[in-house]
């Protein structure tokens, strides 16, 4: 069985994305990998252009999850933890 990884970006930035579909292409099926959505198309727009101009396949739609309790993932990468007071 693979490792369950989740891409992890509270405000709804592509940076979860980008990132899951960097490691993906790179590591095919020696992770079940996940990640949150993002909330702006405009950015959905930009990172499959980047993407797509690297010859890298954005992460599959089946893959987007929004953490909730019950769910097991060995390992967290947060891309983004939200707003900061610095």
């Amino acid at each position: 069985m693979s490792s369950r990884i989740l891409f992890l970006c509270a405000r709804g930035s592509g940076r979860a994305r980008l990132a899951a579909s960097l490691l993906q292409a790179i590591a095919g099926n020696r992770f079940e990998i996940w990640c949150t959505p993002m909330q702006s198309t405009q950015e959905h727009a930009l990172i499959e252009t980047i993407l797509y101009e690297q010859g890298v396949t954005l992460i599959a739609a089946d893959r987007l999850i929004q953490p909730a309790f019950g769910l097991r993932w060995d390992e967290g990468i947060i891309l983004c933890s939200g707003l900061t007071d610095t």
